[in-house]
């Protein structure tokens, strides 16, 4: 018996911030895919398996560890034939040129300058025709195969590729999985709004191909669960201002001046500056943490962020999916776990 092989046919449809050693360099990298890859999958083996020990074991047998040695499964990039470098202090843009939006610059805060200049390099989209090779030894079990195949899916539906990915940058899209010499795709990206509704709940779908249950309850680490909730926003024909108005809309949603959205967050951390014990964290903790606030009646401020680290990423996944060739489609998921 001769090793299984999959082929995963993707593109990448908003701006990409990766690179290598080198912060400053911007290119496509198997070992951050592969990263990535493996996050999915966590996301999705908790539910079966419900002991983090468990998830790393067979996490290790299929990617490889120190301790289990050698990966199951090797890795191939077959890189685009095209890719666009953007110079770092460049002006982020859309496709025709003109200037991007605020909403765009919001979600890239730290590798986008107030102005929308560049603070390090990326490449720019949309990046197409690239493709994943991926062998299992024939040692394999199929489940073991299977359990990836879904991972690239759902990466697929709600993941991207390097920094700011979480905020729909890098959003990475899955347009075939093929298996072998098999005539018939595992998966066909779908072309309209119905067919990513139904390709996103068949992935779900306890009695389908993968099986996969919705864990009842809270997971220790960012994985799907009944807790967890998946929205096909606003549609547009160019993607990166299809990103931005959701960064536009997230500004104007979490501006206590504009929206008063927040009174409670305010007078919680009003209360802690007082003096007294809270037993409860602001709600806009869901964007995550730290995040600032400042009163300017009283010119204090304090600072939130997580016991015992500095940083906690939001639970909150934005996403750009290709329709066709003239519609994209924004995905948003939130997918909690022990915060």
């Amino acid at each position: 018996m001769g090793m299984t092989k999959l082929r995963a046919d993707f593109s990448i449809v908003t701006p990409l911030f990766m690179g290598g050693a080198d912060p400053q360099s911007a290119e496509l990298r198997v070992s951050g895919m592969k990263g990535m890859l493996r996050f999915w999958w966590r996301a999705l083996a908790w539910s079966r398996l419900k002991s983090v020990d468990q998830v790393r074991s067979e996490e290790a047998k299929i990617f490889g560890s120190t301790e289990e040695g050698q990966s199951s499964v090797k890795i191939r990039l077959l890189p685009p034939k095209k890719t666009v470098p953007i110079k770092k202090k460049s002006v982020l843009s859309y496709n025709d040129g003109t200037d991007a939006g605020e909403g765009s610059i919001y979600l890239g805060y730290g590798l986008i300058e107030a102005n929308g200049e560049l603070n390090r390099r990326c490449l720019g989209y949309p990046i197409e025709d690239g493709a994943l090779e991926l062998s299992f030894l024939p040692s394999t079990p199929e489940d073991n195969i299977k359990s990836v195949e879904a991972a690239l899916l759902a990466m697929g539906f709600f993941g991207g590729l390097g920094s700011r990915s979480r905020k729909g940058y890098g959003s990475f899209n899955l347009k075939k999985l093929t298996r072998g010499d098999e005539t018939d795709p595992v998966f066909i990206s779908p072309s309209d709004k119905d067919g990513l509704k139904r390709a996103i709940l068949n992935l779900f779908d306890p009695d389908g191909r993968y099986k996969i249950l919705r864990y009842d309850g809270l997971p220790p680490y960012t994985a799907f669960s009944k807790m967890m909730r998946i929205d096909i926003l606003d549609t547009s024909d160019e993607p990166l201002r299809l990103l931005n108005s959701i960064g536009d809309k997230m500004m104007e949603y979490r501006s206590y001046r504009k929206e008063k959205n927040f009174l409670d967050d305010y007078k919680l951390i009003r209360d802690a500056l007082a003096g007294n014990v809270i037993y409860n964290h602001p709600k806009r903790s869901i964007f995550g943490l730290p995040h600032n606030y400042y009163f300017s009646s009283t010119k204090e401020s304090a600072k939130v962020k997580p016991k015992d680290h500095e940083r906690r990423a939001s639970p909150l996944f934005i996403h750009i999916q290709r329709m066709n060739e003239s519609q994209f489609a924004a995905i948003t998921a939130i997918i909690p776990a022990d915060f």
